[in-house]
């Protein structure tokens, strides 16, 4: 078996591997560059039978449902097969519907914890991993005699247990880890906070704030929903949706994690919202949640009751309604995106408002510590993929061996 980083080797995003074997290929993963702006149009890799069918060409295996890993594959022939998990590809078609940078992709079949899929020469063993992105895996590809081990995107401080299994129970001889090093760098020694642990700072901040707390933050992000909710029960008070969040958990058809119509919950529906429902004439989103909603009124009445979840769209509406009196802002997503072009309004909303504004985050990727214990318990060559560092891996991690974007090697 055969590899090459088609991108990835040397940057965080984009990430894309082509494997071959007998002269049939696989591709893991056909993500966009983070570098690209929302709006430039991206050139697909050079493999073949991306743009024009080529049978040699088996299919692509999505890893999970990140613009990173999957943005590009919105762009290729249909004929090509399409492999994700079965939640991912649920959340990316309710997610099209708010957002127009999302996608949907056609399945020819769905990736299931420990269930192989036969591909040709190659066989793919999803294991679930813990990221934040839901449903996301890493995956085990045999063929030729060889196995190789792709991390994709994986954290040990999550709510599942699943990174450490990975490190109690690894798959037996692995030849190959590509391994994920988006934190192998200037903050990467630095252990995360556990959800857990951001679930306790989120408490003390609700409870330190006399008005309404703003939680802006992924609703694809599971984790981070389940962490705001029992923070906000822990403080008694209830956890607002928009309809958006409330798609996404309502999306994931797990009866574990937080819906509309649970104690504890309700539905803020915003006025960009309201306007996408009449526009597409698709009344029943709002339907689904018509005895859980809540408006701006009741907000304004009682905003020491609710924690709210927070867009820059909404920020008109609220300060209309009188909701921020005595209210604070939680940023639960990278702080980069704050210092960005686009938040330049958002920062003056929140200056002119004079909102305090707390970041509570917890990263989606492991720290260089997390990932030294699963490069030790796995075994193997350890390439690096998904890192600005790659030449750090080499004093970090035992048999390294880089890899430059393009290179065909063998596993």
């Amino acid at each position: 078996m055969r590899c090459r980083i088609v991108r990835g080797a040397a940057e965080v995003g984009g990430s894309c591997v082509e494997l071959e074997h007998d002269g049939q290929r696989l591709v893991l993963d056909l993500g966009r560059p983070l570098t690209a702006a929302m709006d430039e149009d991206v050139a697909l890799p050079h493999i073949s039978g991306l743009r024009t069918r080529d049978p040699s060409l088996l299919g692509i295996v999505v890893s999970h449902g990140h613009p990173d890993h999957y943005g590009l594959a919105t762009s290729i022939t249909a004929d090509v097969p399409i492999y994700l998990g079965e939640a991912t590809q649920r959340l990316l078609r309710e997610a099209l519907f708010f957002s127009p940078a999302g996608a949907y992709l056609r399945s020819a079949a769905h990736l299931h914890h420990q269930v192989p899929i036969e591909l040709g020469p190659f066989t793919v063993t999803p294991l679930i991993a813990d990221h934040s992105a839901f449903d996301a895996y890493s995956l085990i590809v045999d063929a030729g005699g060889r196995r190789l081990l792709y991390s994709g995107d994986v954290r040990a401080h999550g709510r599942k247990r699943s990174f450490e299994e990975l490190v109690e129970r690894p798959p037996a001889n692995v030849d190959v880890l590509l391994l994920e090093g988006t934190r192998v760098g200037d903050d990467g020694a630095r252990s995360a906070l556990s959800e857990q642990q951001l679930e306790q700072k989120f408490v003390d901040l609700i409870d330190e704030t006399p008005g309404l707390l703003l939680a802006a933050y992924s609703p694809q992000n599971i984790d981070r929903l389940v962490t705001l909710y029992r923070a906000a029960r822990g403080s008694n008070r209830l956890l607002v949706m928009d309809l958006y969040a409330a798609t996404m958990a309502r999306a994931t058809m797990r009866d574990t994690i937080p819906q509309a119509d649970w104690d504890g919950i309700r539905v803020y529906v915003p006025q960009s919202q309201r306007v996408k429902v009449k526009q597409s004439g698709q009344f029943d989103r709002i339907a689904a949640v018509r005895a859980d909603r809540i408006y701006g009124e009741e907000l304004a009445a009682s905003p020491h009751e609710f924690v709210l979840t927070f867009r820059g769209s909404m920020a008109a509406e609220l300060e209309r309604a009188g909701c921020l009196r005595d209210a604070a802002v939680a940023w639960s997503m990278w702080r980069g995106y704050l210092d960005q072009p686009s938040s330049a309004r958002l920062r003056d909303w929140l200056a002119r408002n004079d909102l305090p504004l707390h970041h509570l985050h917890s990263s989606g990727h492991a720290s260089v510590a997390d990932l030294k214990r699963l490069a030790e318990a796995v075994g193997g060559r350890v390439v690096p993929i998904h890192t600005n560092a790659p030449e750090r891996f080499a004093d970090l991690f035992a048999r390294v061996e880089r890899r430059r974007d393009e290179e065909w090697w063998n596993v």
